[in-house]
């Protein structure tokens, strides 16, 4: 089964009509999958305590890797202050069903601002981050905005996800994104940066 490249195919027909329209605050999101095996009842999860107030959680779900595997629920950062999270669903259709990926969407567009990263503290941890999220980008919110991929972060005991961002352009420079490197059995947080 193609979906994966029709999804793409489809996100990127669906995104480059967004320069033309300003501020677009409608994301068209592509069912991922359509199959005819209903997803199995949803766990019930305990949350941990959130890293911070601005923390939020997503909830845990199924998704479709030719059956269905659990997702576990994780705390998350928005992207940048006024983005909202809309979780990952199931839905009927017809005979089939059908999954939505969940994703950041902004309910106030951002102004448009170089990002630059905080100042973190070197980490080195003996934990290898989880494999990155695949995020589904929120529609372009000005014309030459640049993407900044979300990644995971080290917070005292366990690697939690920061979702991704649009900036505006930092003229003449590319963004390198945050990264993890391993160093002999151990593994170092890169700060992303403009280069």
């Amino acid at each position: 089964m193609r979906i994966p490249a029709l999804r793409a195919l489809a996100l990127a027909a669906a995104l480059s009509l967004a320069p033309s329209v300003a501020f677009a605050q409608t994301v068209v999101i592509v069912p991922a999958v359509h199959v005819s095996v209903a997803p199995p009842p949803v766990r019930v999860e305990v949350m941990s305590a959130a890293p911070s107030p601005a923390h939020v959680w997503i909830a845990g779900h199924w998704i479709w890797r030719g059956q269905h595997e659990w997702v576990t629920g994780h705390w998350a950062l928005p992207p940048e202050p006024g983005y909202v999270w809309e979780p990952a669903r199931w839905v009927r259709v017809g005979g089939e069903w059908a999954y939505y990926e969940g994703h950041w969407h902004v309910v106030a567009p951002p102004a448009p601002v170089v990002y630059q990263p905080t100042a973190m503290p070197a980490i080195e941890v003996d934990v290898a981050p989880p494999a990155p999220i695949v995020e589904v980008r929120p529609a372009v919110p000005y014309a030459g905005a640049v993407w900044i991929p979300g990644y995971w972060y080290w917070h005292g005991t366990r690697h939690f996800w920061v979702g991704g961002r649009w900036s505006a352009p930092h003229i003449g420079h590319v963004w390198e994104p945050h990264h993890w490197v391993q160093v002999g059995v151990r593994w170092r947080f890169v700060v992303g940066r403009w280069r």
